[in-house]
Order: C-alpha cells, then structure tokens, then sequence
C-alpha cells in the first residue's frame, strides 16, 4: 500500500488550513457510552453487555454491538473513553461511512482476535473501547504518513512504529504496558485485544485503498 495514496488532502489547500469534516455521529458514541457504563454511577458493574462467547452462542447476540461501550470502572471509561473519541475526532476521512467502517473493523478484529487467542475471554468477558482506539491511532498515523508536510509525516512513521511496536510487544507477552499504573481498576486486561483492533482497522484501510485503486483505473480507461 503507497503511502502517499493515503493522502486525502486536497491537492492546493496547505496542511496548516485543513479543516477536519464535522463529526455529528459522535454524540451517538457518546449516548452509548452514557448508557453502557450507567451502572458504574452506582459503583456497580454489570456484565450483561459484555463479550462472553458461550452468551453469544446461546443467542445474546447484542453482546457483539454493545461490548466495546462497557467498562469495568470508572477509571477504565476515563481512560478508554478520552483515547477513542480524541482519536475518532482527529480522523480526517472526510466520509462518515468510511470512518463508521474503521470503527467496525477494529471492533471486530479485536473481538474476534481475542476470542481465538485469548482463553481468559471465555471465562472473563471482553469489554473497552481500547482495541478500537489502538485501530484509529494506526489508521490517524497513516493520514499523517499521506500528508505533504515532511514533519508530518515523519510523526506519522514514529506514530504507526509506536502503536504497532506496544500492540505487538503486548500481545507477545500477554501483559499491558504499565500495568502497575492501574491499581487493579482495569479488570483483567486482554492485551492481544489491541493488536486485533489494529489489525482490523488496518484491513479496513488496505480495501478503502483497493477500492479506491480501482476507481480511478476505472475512470482512466479510455473509452
């Protein structure tokens, strides 16, 4: 995948002055999180909404949609919950669909590569934003790496290398990075979870770009 085909800015207007399209969906991202963490105002935690695959199976197909919006603490939302809708508004995929798919994709890969490779899911339950921010903080890095400034995009590389190089370590030893930092507030953390969003939200990118590839063949061809 070319970098520089990652590049969604106009080709005149100079990276100081891009506006960043508007974000109306998030105040939906918002009401979710509102209501799947409601419990925590009580200090309780329910786990009715989380990823517990032997539910799923049994027909609790909601878990699928509403895992990723419920937190085990308050501490876990602050910390989730900052990262993802910093992250979804610095996107600068301009279409809703296109950033909507990002969401879905790494929300998806996380899911699904925790659920193979991580037993404790299974007895534990998956739940947190954290695997979907991971996919948006590679997909913000690859906007960058597209754009035309060299210092922008040389934070990009260092951004992607970051993300991908704590996602991989991570999921190799199957321990978060400081975890002595969260006071036991995060629940039982499923460190592959990050490197599943990323590996979603970058497949999402890779068929945005071949479908992109071939619209413009499409209109070069001469006719």
């Amino acid at each position: 995948m070319n970098a520089q085909n990652l590049s969604i800015l106009p080709a005149n207007l100079p990276a100081s002055r891009v506006l960043l399209p508007r974000k109306p969906e998030l105040w939906i991202f918002v009401a979710f999180i509102a209501l799947g963490n409601a419990p925590l105002l009580p200090r309780s935690f329910s786990d009715a909404l989380i990823l517990l695959p032997a539910a799923v199976r049994s027909g609790e197909l909601w878990r699928v949609f509403t895992h990723p919006f419920v937190h085990v603490s308050w501490y876990h939302l602050l910390l989730d919950g900052a990262a993802f809708l910093s992250l979804y508004s610095g996107l600068v995929e301009a279409s809703i669909w296109r950033r909507l798919g990002f969401v879905s994709a790494a929300g998806a890969g996380s899911a699904l590569i925790s659920c193979l490779a991580a037993p404790a899911v299974s007895t534990n339950g998956l739940c947190g934003l954290s695997g979907i921010a991971h996919g948006l903080m590679a997909v913000s890095a690859l906007e960058m790496i597209g754009n035309k400034r060299s210092q922008t995009r040389r934070l990009g590389w260092w951004c992607f290398a970051l993300v991908i190089g704590k996602a991989a370590i991570e999921a190799l030893s199957g321990r978060m990075f400081f975890t002595f930092l969260h006071f036991g507030m995060m629940g039982e953390p499923i460190a592959v979870s990050h490197a599943g969003g990323i590996i979603g939200a970058l497949t999402a990118t890779f068929f945005r770009e071949r479908k992109n590839q071939g619209r413009k063949k499409l209109v070069g061809t001469p006719r």
